[in-house]
């Protein structure tokens, strides 16, 4: 009987252990770009070109090449299918700027089906250095621009990656988009 209760004991901790390793590995990729099925969850838009491509991958075997042209915002911006971002602590994407020289983009992220104003949605810029860079922004820090009201995480419906107004076309990889 001892030795039942034993064996019980070690089952229900194995399981225990099981689950909180979970937790703490836990990610969701939003995109990964490893087939031609997520260029389809791409809204296409003018002065943007999205490839595959084997260059510059930090996940899998591709990265998606994003060719930038003059234009008012090109860039990202994914049909998302994980709306409801609770329980994550971060948004995370690895980003490659092969220019010589720094490159800005900019994040928007919506928590309203309509497109919000400025004001009522997140947005930040990033300086790209020459190179591979690594975007992590703590989902805690997701504030609206003017009202500074905090994102419902449970209502993420637009995640936008652009640039403003380059002046010349603009390429960069992008890959391994995710919630950590």
């Amino acid at each position: 009987m001892v030795k039942l209760i034993r064996i019980s004991f070690l089952i229900i901790l194995l399981i225990l252990l099981m689950r909180c390793s979970n937790e703490i590995n836990r990610e969701r990729i939003l995109l990964d770009f490893e087939s031609d099925l997520e260029l389809e969850q791409i809204q296409w838009k003018c002065h943007t070109l999205f490839s595959l491509s084997r260059d510059h991958t930090t996940h899998g075997e591709r990265s998606l090449e994003m060719e930038l042209f003059p234009s008012e915002y090109p860039g990202l911006d994914p049909k998302l299918e994980e709306k409801d971002w609770r329980g994550y602590k971060a948004l995370c994407f690895d980003i490659y700027n092969p220019e010589e020289k720094n490159v800005q983009i900019s994040v928007r992220i919506d928590d309203q089906k309509d497109y919000p104003e400025y004001k009522d949605r997140y947005n930040k810029s990033f300086i790209l250095n020459q190179g591979m860079n690594q975007i992590n922004i703590p989902l805690n820090t997701l504030v609206t621009s003017g009202i500074a009201r905090n994102l419902t995480l449970k209502n993420i419906y637009r995640l936008l990656i652009f640039t403003s107004n380059p002046e010349k076309k603009v390429v960069l990889y992008i890959d391994y988009i995710r919630l950590i």
